[in-house]
């Protein structure tokens, strides 16, 4: 099984316990998903929003591993739901889209979670917050 990561539970964006939930994950390659990326901004940091749609989202594709999908499930909470999607050229993965209503978020019209944060001079969420 893949995983489609394209925010906070991406290697470089990580933060403090986020990265306990990554161990035994396999590497990662730079992949694209069709869909629409939102910012959710909060006193924590800032985490994205995925949704279906027409826009390009970046990512990492990852071989599930031996990831502990129940505790990335219990993360994500009921905001999120783990979804199969198509990766790049037609390879399937799960990823965790956004379960609510998009009003109110800033579109993040690159598709680039990480990029964003700098362009914003942002940190990413963290649990520790």
């Amino acid at each position: 099984m893949h995983l489609f990561f394209y925010g906070i539970l991406q290697g470089e964006v990580a933060q403090g316990p986020v990265r306990d939930l990554l161990a035994g994950i396999g590497p990662g390659v730079r992949a694209t998903a069709r869909g629409d990326l939102y910012a959710v901004r909060n006193e924590a940091g800032a985490y994205p929003a995925m949704v279906a749609g027409g826009g390009e989202v970046r990512g990492m594709l990852h071989e599930a591993g031996s990831v502990d999908l129940a505790a990335l499930d219990v993360f994500e909470g009921p905001e999120y739901r783990r979804t199969e999607i198509e990766v790049g050229g037609g390879q399937v993965a799960q990823a965790y889209l956004w379960a609510g209503s998009t009003d109110g978020l800033e579109s993040i019209v690159h598709g680039e979670f990480a990029r964003w944060l700098r362009e914003n001079g942002l940190s990413a969420y963290s649990a520790e917050s």
